[in-house]
């Protein structure tokens, strides 16, 4: 019994170098099976994800998932985007909004309140039970020893269910999980908004933010034209307001990052609705209302569209317009 007790004490320590095991066994049946399936939607591809590597990932973490463990949840985000096609410096925060992710974290975090209930409804005579007792006890003894159980304790209280910890259970416990996921939810949301309001990074993301999988990721069927819109949306892509962060040794100032052609900002903005060298294109794929009288209102509701022949059009837009600036600036720098 004491060895189970220094165990569940002591778990997460114990668990830290098997993060990097795991997360390095993991690679092997992502790279072997999971992007292997070029023919499935991302939404599919998440779905065996979730079924066949997060129970590697997250297993024991009932009693060390406490931990953010770094190691894991960049696997996690390698994972998703490698999935979406885009640089691995890209900010992750953009990959949560993009595919509506929240981080493993948040999922153990469930799992320990979910094996709190097993434990308190155990019979005392359980050693898993008798353990939790002595724990109780040294929480009293000793308020401010970190154990298992402290963590649990806060943790209730932080989302706002002390009375549950107080009372050591509720009624009808299904229905109390239903509501600690949402409240889990809510709050990985509200984080992941502060730190898209004060990311720097995020100005255009900000306005077409929604944390939820996007649409068009299953409606633009084919890869490429996905791939393109899905670089547009997070900034992984080369126009001069993304580019400039990466001069050397100083970025360019923000207002300097200037279109060769219209000596303005190069943002996504002017890259969809303004810039003349992709007006043939525009005139093809883009409805006249969203280039007409140009704002960034109608970009914003272009981007948010549901309808599939806008997405669809608008995806071949990007990809196009993409593969027309670099030969426009290839031809540029070959005649200087």
């Amino acid at each position: 019994m004491c060895r189970q007790r220094v165990f569940i004490n002591t778990a997460y320590d114990a668990w830290k170098p098997i993060h990097k095991i795991c997360s390095g066994r993991v690679r092997q049946p992502c790279d072997k099976y999971l992007y292997t399936f070029n023919d499935l939607t991302p939404k599919h591809v998440l779905e065996l994800f979730d079924k066949l590597v997060l129970p590697i990932l997250n297993y024991g973490s009932e009693t060390w998932g406490f931990g953010q463990a770094n190691q894991i949840e960049r696997i996690h985000l390698q994972f998703c985007k490698r999935l979406l096609c885009v640089k691995i410096s890209t900010q992750n925060d953009f990959i949560y909004g993009e595919l509506g992710r929240t981080t493993l974290h948040t999922k153990r975090l469930f799992n320990i309140i979910k094996y709190w209930f097993r434990i308190i409804s155990m019979p005392d005579r359980k050693y898993v039970k008798c353990i939790y007792s002595m724990m109780l006890n040294d929480m009293h003894d000793m308020p401010n020893k970190v154990n298992w159980s402290f963590l649990v304790r806060n943790l209730l209280n932080e989302l706002g269910f002390g009375h549950v910890w107080l009372e050591q259970g509720v009624g009808d416990q299904q229905q109390f999980m239903h509501v600690f996921r949402q409240r889990l939810h809510d709050n990985c949301v509200q984080n992941w908004t502060s730190r898209l309001n004060e990311s720097t990074r995020a100005l255009f993301y900000r306005g077409i933010a929604t944390f939820d999988y996007q649409p068009y990721l299953d409606i633009a069927t084919v890869r490429k034209f996905r791939i393109g819109m899905t670089k547009l949306r997070v900034s992984s892509h080369r126009l001069y307001v993304e580019t400039g962060r990466w001069h050397k040794p100083t970025s360019i100032p923000f207002d300097m990052r200037r279109c060769q052609v219209c000596n303005v900002l190069e943002d996504e903005y002017h890259f969809l609705i303004s810039c003349p060298i992709y007006s043939e294109l525009r005139r093809i794929y883009i409805h006249k209302y969203y280039y007409g009288r140009p704002s960034m209102y109608k970009t914003i509701e272009l981007l948010s569209s549901t309808n599939k022949k806008t997405i669809r059009h608008l995806a071949l837009y990007i990809t196009k317009a993409f593969e027309q600036r670099t030969e426009y600036i290839f031809a540029v720098v070959k005649h200087r």
